[in-house]
């Protein structure tokens, strides 16, 4: 049984479950819990972060090493294509999605105002265990701003990152939210970059529905971001293109 060892709110983890439903593969989650997740995951594949994948006793550390073994492995229902060419463009949208993907989280942190919603979301799969759960919540604050680096500066740099990023969906899909990134079918970027966007848009049954905690300056500015074909292609890309095991 192939086991994925995630934060069920991460944008990169939802990247490696797109690819295994995509593929059809079956899967188990194990939420490992903030902070804590550094002893099993270091154990599991000598990194600090998740998504982890084990596969029998192969064990595949970052989202991006994930997608390339499942291409690899799994062939059926490919996300690379076999063109060198198209391929390689292919791969190399992927690598610039998954950097702005840093970007996204950084600035989403940086507008939260009220925290209790998002502790919610990232903690309510865990069991209380005897108030931890509870404890953590401002220990987790504290290490989420200082671990993703979120001050003013960088926050600031964050947004205009990001934006460049949902200028470069737009310039590859001509502004029609119905068009992929590469060629005519559904590809490893086109994950990459709805997964990495969405909890910008939080599509519909997503961990990231009903996320609040920001002001109504941000919310103004999220408006305008739905507003973009590149906000669209997002969702569509969930609408049409995402399997329903979410």
């Amino acid at each position: 049984m192939r086991t994925l060892y995630q934060f069920p709110i991460s944008h990169y983890c939802e990247k490696t479950r797109w690819h295994l439903d995509h593929k059809g593969l079956d899967f188990q989650v194990d939420n490992l819990f903030p902070a804590l997740h550094r002893i099993k995951s270091k154990r599991l594949a000598g990194i600090a972060t998740l998504p982890i994948l084990q596969d029998g006793a192969q064990v595949i550390g970052d989202s991006t090493e994930i997608a390339l073994y499942l291409e690899q492995h799994y062939p059926a229902q490919p996300l690379l294509p076999k063109d060198a060419e198209l391929r390689a463009e292919v791969l190399a949208l992927e690598e610039r999605f998954d950097r702005l993907g840093v970007h996204v989280r950084r600035w989403l942190y940086g507008q939260i105002q009220q925290w209790d919603t998002v502790m919610h979301a990232m903690l309510k799969v865990y069991r209380p265990w005897f108030g931890l759960r509870n404890l953590m919540k401002p220990v987790l604050i504290n290490g989420v701003q200082k671990l993703y680096g979120v001050t003013p500066e960088r926050v600031a740099k964050s947004e205009a990152e990001l934006l460049a990023g949902l200028d470069l969906i737009e310039q590859r899909i001509g502004g029609d939210p119905s068009r992929y990134l590469v060629g005519e079918r559904l590809s490893l970027a086109d994950v990459s970059a709805a997964a990495l966007f969405a909890p910008l848009f939080t599509p519909a049954g997503t961990p990231w529905e009903g996320i609040a905690g920001h002001n109504q300056q941000t919310q103004n500015f999220l408006d305008q971001l739905f507003a973009r074909p590149a906000g669209q292609w997002v969702l569509r890309r969930y609408a049409v293109d995402r399997p329903r095991k979410i």
